[in-house]
């Protein structure tokens, strides 16, 4: 139909839910509007080991779960445990968000179990320079296993190959060795250190090493 995303209407549904804009004008071009990011080939992204498909709510107490440890917390923007409700809303909208292509959110899936390990995302936050940045983080059951390098190849390779992005970069504080060490062996390179960039826990301030890595 060729409709665009305007943004969101806070309140204006007939019970005062949020209401998600599209329009289109009379010279908006024909044909289905350009999707930024596209959705899984297949519905999901797999190696065998693990298993990376959309946010389900099936994932929503495991991904409450994992924003809830102390360690996660403490590299979270905001670092503070988001409350249930605010996690039910990034569910609800994480679909309508992808599809306007501003992130994509997904769970990491134990491929054997079906079980939930973690979750990771596309941030789509420099669509001008084709740049991406990803988020990520693994349940403690299942950490030492390589899924979040294993998560973050899957996710750059599609980013690469079929949203045809030139760079996906993340950042990752600087004593987050265990991070630093799965950008690494997932082929990333450090880039550079950003200082003060991210908040503190106590309301300080934390410097955080960039990582990036190109489309060859």
């Amino acid at each position: 139909m060729g409709y665009r995303r305007e943004g969101i209407a806070r309140g204006a549904g007939p019970n005062r839910e949020d209401m998600v804009v599209w329009a289109r004008l009379e010279d908006d071009p024909e044909g289905p509007a350009p999707r930024i990011l596209p959705d899984l080939p297949g519905g999901e992204l797999t190696d065998g080991v693990i298993r990376i498909r959309p946010l389900h709510p099936d994932d929503l107490d495991g991904w409450m779960e994992l924003r809830s440890l102390p360690e996660v917390v403490a590299s979270s923007v905001p670092p503070v445990v988001p409350p249930r409700e605010q996690v039910e809303q990034h569910f609800a909208y994480a679909e309508g968000r992808w599809l306007a292509g501003e992130v994509a959110a997904m769970s990491i899936l134990d491929a054997r179990s079906g079980r939930f390990a973690g979750q990771i995302a596309l941030y789509y936050f420099q669509p001008h320079q084709r740049e991406g940045m990803l988020g990520y983080g693994v349940l403690p059951a299942f950490r030492g296993r390589g899924y979040a390098r294993r998560a973050v190849q899957l996710v750059t390779k599609w980013a690469f190959n079929e949203a045809r992005l030139q760079r996906v970069v993340a950042g990752t504080p600087v004593d987050n060795l265990a991070s630093q060490k799965t950008l690494q062996a997932a082929g990333f390179e450090v880039e550079g250190k950003q200082l003060g960039v991210l908040p503190g826990p106590n309301g300080g301030r934390i410097d955080a090493v960039i990582y990036v890595r190109r489309r060859l």
